[in-house]
This record gives C-alpha cells, sequence and structure tokens, in this order.
C-alpha cells in the first residue's frame, strides 16, 4: 500500500509524503501506482516552474518513495503562494479521488497544524 502524508503548518502547505508501493498489479503493470506518481511528478515538476529552488525533494523509487519538503515562502508573492495551495489542493483531491477507487492500495492523510 502506498501511503501518503500531507501537511500543513499555520495555513501554508508544508510536506509531501509518499511512501510504498500499490501493489495493484505487477511492476510495470500497476495503474495505482502510476496514477499517483504522474499526480506527484507532475505537481512537483509544476511547482519547479512556480518556485524554482525553493523547496526540496527527495527520491527514491526503489522503495516508492517522495517527499517535498522545506518550502520557502519568503519574498514570494500572493498570486504564487495561491496557486502554490492551489496545486497542493489538486493533488490531494487526486489522490483522495483515487484512495476512493482502491482503498486497499492508498491511504491519505492530512495533517493540519493550524
Amino acid at each position: 500500500m502506498t501511503k501518503v502524508v500531507f501537511k500543513k503548518e499555520n495555513g501554508f502547505w508544508s510536506r509531501l509524503e509518499i511512501n510504498g508501493h500499490a501493489n495493484y498489479a505487477n511492476f510495470g503493470q500497476d495503474i495505482v501506482c502510476a496514477a499517483i506518481s504522474t499526480a506527484a511528478i507532475m505537481s512537483i515538476n509544476l511547482l519547479e516552474r512556480i518556485i524554482p529552488n525553493r523547496f526540496e525533494v527527495f527520491q527514491n523509487d526503489q522503495k516508492g518513495y517522495i517527499c517535498l519538503e522545506n518550502i520557502c515562502y519568503d519574498d514570494i508573492d500572493k498570486e504564487k503562494v495561491i496557486f502554490i495551495h492551489q496545486i497542493f489542493e489538486n493533488l490531494k483531491d487526486t489522490l483522495l479521488e483515487i484512495q476512493m477507487k482502491y482503498p486497499k492500495n492508498l491511504h491519505v492523510k492530512i495533517e493540519n497544524n493550524e
């Protein structure tokens, strides 16, 4: 099962951690894993275009691990902050939808420390 944790602190998204394999099907045929990976990578790539070099990403393909953290919001204009929020919300909604269809393969947790 893939486990996803979104973390929000003081109203700002601060961390995304995706860990484990979905185990829906064999390697190379796992549509759940492909959907999770595609959504995450698209979101991370979009964040990199919007706020380059303002966060860290750690990845281990063998373990099915991606972690985005240490987002630096300093000196980012309000429009970009709103866009960052929308990217996270879109990814969260996408993964929650996948979780609804494949509850044995994906678990999404949202931590909100406001």
